[in-house]
């Protein structure tokens, strides 16, 4: 079942600057492809009315759906309005209901209505309103078709600002979109996400070719970030067993073939999936930290409950205070260094020793972007976690600035937390 294919074009100066990121984009897109819409391309262009004018011209051209965010406000480069009047070959008109809104919404802020605010309020013909809860300019949506297309297109034009966006598409937009497509056409979509850690997207790529065109409806896809890599599975079908079906059986051939490093699903976090599994054996951790400088301790923190399992953490960034908190024996770090595969397990074994906590978890790295060596490179980390019969370390190079570097050095953590719980 093929997708109504989309476009969406994101307008503003801004976005091309590179101050300000397209959020839109991804909330449009992610809720189209829920209703059958595909986004297909997407355009970001500035604000000069040539520019959109073509960009706009060139979407019709060859998508179903175009979608426009932003450039209806009330400044000067805000033409879009002007431009889609000028495309479709419609006049603007003032839209007495969305004047009124504005001028109540003004007021509602002891401020006053101005010759610009009130543009806001011009809405080309024969287009259909969709009400702005959140802000001053509405949305509006229209049918084209010209000479140039045998198919009917539709247009969507919304503002730029996020919250506005989100609000107008779900308070009107969608339904719109919905009734654009038709039931028939659109189908079901299932969508799921497993989320992976330890191995890079080309070693996942290799485990999972031969799945990527195993359903006709399914795309599988991988997306690699800083929390490691998810891989998104899509079906589309026109009924919602079968589509579940699929859906389903995919996810089993995946998991089987990642294994020990599909660490969730869905939108759990590493911090998560290891909470639940220390309440659910009743455990408590305690955390020595150096180069992360207490991000560990922070993310297990994050969650409502932690006093259960977390006992303490303590940040020994200096020689000294791995000796003084955490009784490393400072001929260990004289022989092996503060960075070593003996430290991490001695500070491992300190920070549980000393917190009475029935596991311990400790870090000690480079994080950059100075103090490497040619022996231990800037992003070299080692871990451990010990608990009250052995200890385990593992080392790590990470790639990346500082920030980065300590990052994934804590979810490399939690992950051999989480491993060490699980008994892989």
């Amino acid at each position: 079942m093929a997708a109504v294919r989309a476009e969406i074009i994101a307008i503003g100066s801004e976005l091309l600057l590179g101050g300000v990121a397209d959020t839109n984009s991804l909330f449009l897109a992610e809720e189209l492809l829920k209703i059958g819409i595909e986004v297909r391309f997407k355009t970001v262009v500035g604000d000069d009315p040539k520019d959109i004018e073509e960009a706009l011209l060139h979407a019709l051209g060859r998508a179903q759906v175009v979608l426009t965010t932003g450039g209806l406000g009330p400044t000067e480069d805000d033409l879009t309005r002007k431009v889609i009047a000028r495309v479709t070959g419609r006049r603007l008109s003032l839209h007495e209901e969305t004047l009124r809104a504005i001028t109540q919404r003004l007021a509602a802020r002891q401020r006053r209505m101005t010759p610009a605010q009130s543009s806001q309020a011009l809405i080309p013909s024969r287009a259909t309103v969709i009400p702005n809860p959140a802000g001053t300019a509405p949305g509006f949506f229209l049918h084209h078709k010209d000479d140039r297309h045998k198919e009917e297109r539709a247009l969507m034009c919304l503002p730029g600002p996020s919250m506005e966006v989100q609000h107008i598409f779900h308070e009107g937009g969608r339904a719109l979109l919905e009734a654009f497509v038709g039931n028939a056409a659109r189908g079901t979509l299932v969508r799921r996400r497993l989320r992976t850690f330890g191995l890079i997207e080309s070693e996942l790529d290799a485990r999972l070719k031969d799945l990527y065109a195993a359903e006709k409806h399914a795309v599988l896809g991988l997306q690699a970030g800083v929390y490691g890599v998810d891989i998104s599975i899509t079906v589309q079908g026109r009924h919602p067993a079968s589509a579940e079906s699929v859906a389903k059986r995919l996810e089993r051939q995946v998991r089987d073939r990642v294994g020990e490093y599909l660490y969730a699903a869905g939108s759990q976090t590493m911090e998560g999936v290891v909470a639940l599994k220390l309440k659910a054996k009743g455990l408590t951790v305690a955390v020595a930290e150096s180069c992360t400088g207490g991000w560990i301790g922070q993310r297990l923190t994050s969650l409502p409950g932690s006093s259960a399992y977390f006992e303490q953490g303590v940040v020994t960034y200096s020689d000294r205070a791995k000796v003084d908190l955490l009784k490393v024996p400072e001929s260990l770090i004289r022989q092996k260094g503060a960075v070593s595969a003996d430290v991490a397990q001695a500070m491992a074994e300190g920070v549980r020793e000393q917190s009475g906590a029935d596991l311990g978890l400790a870090v000690t790295g480079i994080a950059g972007p100075s103090g490497g060596t040619k022996e231990k490179p800037v992003g070299l980390v080692f871990l451990a976690v010990a608990d009250k019969k052995t200890s385990v370390c593992r080392q790590h190079l990470f790639s990346g600035d500082r920030e980065g570097i300590r990052f994934r050095a804590s979810q490399a953590a939690l992950d051999l937390l989480r491993r060490h719980i699980s008994g892989k």
